[in-house]
């Protein structure tokens, strides 16, 4: 019978910006939701502005409580938020840096960042779940598993560690993931339908870049 493996669970919070930055960035290129958000930029330019992007985003995930969290020395990483925090609270956007973040991808960009992307988020979480339950669950903000720690079991361990998490799943792998960890998509949101394509690139009368709200 074969042994099961036990990884290595570490927590922090602001310290672990600078690395977790440096794996999803890696991960989360070319991913929809973040080309969507940069369409309004050359695609060859994604690469360099997504890690300043993640930097303002993480840096307000820290100022409002956010848990950085990773399995076996950031072989798999995320940022969880506490029950009734967010990301995009107000009174953080200005020290976090994200408001001049943003502004760097436009006004359009900003609308979709502030507005377009947690109104269809929102739209989501109550769907799923009642004003009780959402009291009680932690949103997985981001997570990725490095490429070359793939199929190692990393990302279930930060999913099974037993708090109760809501999420979105922004491509149908990651979806099937999050299923096969025994979570249940409530709903689904197209973003940018009519003006990109499911990649998230800019393509008239697109489909738009479909996500997934996951309890």
């Amino acid at each position: 019978m074969p042994i099961a493996q036990e990884h290595q669970i570490a927590t922090g919070g602001k310290e672990y910006i600078d690395k977790t930055v440096e794996i999803l960035t890696r991960a989360f290129e070319g991913d929809p939701v973040f080309t969507w958000l940069l369409q309004d930029f050359p695609q060859s330019q994604h690469q360099s502005i997504l890690p300043r992007y993640l930097r303002a985003f993480f840096t307000a995930a820290s100022l409002n409580r956010g848990m950085f969290i990773n399995a076996d020395g950031f072989g798999c990483c995320a940022v969880l938020l506490p029950p009734g925090a967010r990301i995009d609270n107000p009174w953080t956007l200005l020290p976090a840096g994200l408001i001049p973040a943003i502004f760097a991808t436009g006004l359009r960009g900003l609308k979709r960042a502030i507005f377009e992307y947690p109104g269809a988020t929102d739209a989501l979480l109550e769907k799923g779940l009642t004003k009780a339950e959402q009291k009680e669950h932690w949103y997985v903000f981001i997570m990725a598993t490095a490429e070359d720690r793939r199929q190692q079991g990393l990302a279930g361990t930060l999913l099974d560690d037993g708090r109760p998490l809501w999420l979105e799943a922004t491509t149908a792998y990651s979806r099937d993931l999050y299923l096969k960890h025994g979570f249940t998509a409530v709903g689904g949101a197209r973003l940018g339908k009519g003006t990109v394509g499911a990649d998230g690139l800019p393509a008239k009368g697109g489909d738009g870049v479909m996500i997934w709200g996951m309890v």
